[in-house]
C-alpha cells in the first residue's frame, strides 16, 4: 500500500533534465519529496493503488529556477526605457522613479513580483535589493534565495556596509529560524566593479565564506563598465561624481570587469556572476575556472539592444550560464519560460536541452540549491510545473517546450500545490 501523502503524477512527457525526457512518464510525490521518476508502465508495485493525477497533452518538468531578480522593481514594469549606449540615463531615471514610491509601493511589488513567477511556472527565486525585508518571502510558498545588495565606492564606507551586512544576516537568520521555514535562504550581492570598493568587495566575499552563502555580482553588463575599469573615465565616473559617491583615491585597475573580480578573488567564492554581456576571451577563461556562474537575463539582454551573448564561447570555456529575469523595470515581465525562449532563439549554436537546463540546474547549483531543486530525481524537493499545449502536442518534447502554446496547468514546491492570492 503506499503512503497516504503519495502522489503519482503523469503526463505526456516528463523532462527530468538530468536524464532522457520520458514519453508517458510519471513522477511520485511523497510528501515533499520525490520518490521516483519513469515511465508509467515500469510504476513499481507499491504505487499502483496510489491516485494518479493525469496531465494529457502535457510536459512535466521541475519549476524554473529564477538565478537573477529584483522583485522590489515590479511596479516599474513598462515604465522605462533602456539603452545599452546610454545605461547611466536608464540608472537616473530608474533612481528618480524609486525615490517617488512609498514603502507600500516596494512592498506591492516584492509580493507582485513572486506571484507572476509563481503562475509561470518559477519554484525557485534569487531576489537581490539592499537590506530586503523578508517577510513576504516566509509568508510565499516560493523558494527563496534573498540577497543583500551592499553599494559604497568609497574606501571609507567598506567597515560600516560590511558591519551592515553581518547585522543584517544575523537579523534575517533570526527571522528565518523563528519562522521554521525550510525554503528561505540568504546570499551576499556586492552590486558591481562601478558602485563597489575593492576593500568591501573582498570584506563582503570573507563575510560569504564565513557564514558559507552564495555571492552573487553584476559584472561587464555594458562597454561603459569596461571603460571606466581600464580608465577610471566615462559615464560611470560622471554618475559616481553626479551622486557624491566618487573616491578621488581609487585608481582604475586598467584590466576588464572579470579579471577584476579574479584579481580581488571574488571569482574563488561560489555564487553568479549576473550578465556578462561583453566578454574578451581571457574573461570566458577566468569565468571557466571560477565558481562564480555566468548569469544570463535575456529579455533584459533585448531591452537593452547588448550586442550577440558569448554563450557559446562561455560554454567552450567549462562555463555554462543559468537564466534569469533581471527586474521588470528592463524586462517585458517575469515569465521564465519567455526567458528559455529569447535565450534559444538568440544562441540557435547552443543545442535547446542546455537552455532548459540553464533555466533549473544550472540555476540551483549557482545558489547552492543543487542537491535540493532543479531537476526531478529521487530524494529531490518535488518542485515541478506541469505546461498544458493548448493543441495536439509534438512529437518531441523539447520542440513543444520551446514551439508550442504552453499555458501552466500546475506548480508544486516540496509536493504542494501553489496558489496565486
Amino acid at each position: 500500500m503506499p503512503r497516504s501523502d503519495t502522489q503519482v503524477l503523469a503526463a505526456e512527457w516528463v523532462l527530468p533534465v538530468t536524464s532522457d525526457a520520458i514519453r508517458d512518464g510519471v513522477v511520485v510525490v511523497e510528501e515533499t519529496r520525490i520518490a521516483w521518476v519513469g515511465g508509467r508502465r515500469e510504476l513499481p508495485s507499491r504505487y499502483l493503488e496510489a491516485p494518479v493525477r493525469a496531465f494529457p497533452r502535457s510536459l512535466l518538468l521541475p519549476g524554473w529556477v529564477n538565478a537573477h531578480s529584483h522583485l522590489n522593481l515590479t511596479a516599474a514594469l513598462g515604465l522605462l526605457r533602456g539603452s545599452a549606449d546610454r545605461f547611466t540615463d536608464w540608472i537616473r531615471d530608474l533612481l528618480r522613479l524609486q525615490q517617488s514610491w512609498p514603502t507600500r509601493i516596494v512592498e506591492q511589488s516584492v509580493v507582485a513580483g513572486l506571484d507572476l513567477l509563481a503562475s509561470t511556472g518559477t519554484t525557485t527565486v534569487a531576489h537581490v535589493s539592499t537590506l530586503p525585508e523578508l517577510e513576504p518571502f516566509l509568508a510565499h510558498p516560493m523558494r527563496s534565495v534573498v540577497f543583500h545588495e551592499p553599494i559604497g565606492f568609497r574606501a571609507e564606507q567598506a567597515d560600516p556596509l560590511a558591519r551592515q551586512a553581518e547585522e543584517w544576516l544575523d537579523a534575517a537568520g533570526a527571522l528565518i529560524d523563528d519562522s521554521g521555514s525550510t525554503r528561505v535562504t540568504l546570499g551576499i550581492a556586492p552590486h558591481a566593479p562601478y558602485s563597489v570598493s575593492p576593500e568591501l568587495y573582498q570584506r563582503l566575499a570573507a563575510l560569504a565564506a564565513l557564514r558559507a552563502l552564495p555571492l552573487s555580482t553584476h559584472v561587464s553588463e555594458t562597454v561603459d563598465e569596461i571603460e571606466f575599469l581600464r580608465t577610471g573615465a566615462g559615464p560611470f565616473r560622471a554618475l559616481l561624481e553626479e551622486r557624491g559617491a566618487w573616491d578621488p583615491s581609487w585608481k582604475p585597475p586598467g584590466v576588464s570587469p572579470v579579471r577584476y573580480l579574479a584579481d580581488l578573488g571574488i571569482l574563488e567564492r561560489p555564487g553568479l556572476a549576473v550578465h556578462c554581456n561583453y566578454l574578451s576571451d581571457e574573461d570566458a577563461a577566468l569565468l571557466g575556472q571560477s565558481r562564480l556562474v555566468p548569469t544570463w537575463c535575456p529579455g533584459s539582454h533585448r531591452f537593452f539592444g547588448h550586442r550577440a551573448y558569448p554563450a557559446l564561447r562561455l560554454m567552450e570555456a567549462g562555463a555554462s550560464p543559468a537564466l534569469g529575469t533581471d527586474s521588470a523595470a528592463s524586462n517585458a515581465g517575469l515569465n521564465m519560460l519567455r526567458e528559455v525562449r529569447l535565450a534559444a532563439e538568440a544562441c540557435s549554436e547552443v543545442d535547446r536541452s542546455g537552455w532548459l537546463e540553464a533555466a533549473t540546474r544550472t540555476g540551483a547549483r549557482a545558489l547552492g540549491l543543487g542537491e535540493r531543486t532543479g531537476s526531478l530525481e529521487t530524494g529531490k524537493a518535488a518542485d515541478l510545473q506541469v505546461l498544458e499545449a493548448q493543441a495536439e502536442m509534438q512529437s518531441d518534447p523539447l520542440a513543444a517546450l520551446f514551439e508550442d502554446n504552453l499555458r501552466v496547468r500546475s506548480v508544486l514546491v516540496d509536493g504542494s500545490e501553489v496558489r496565486i492570492r
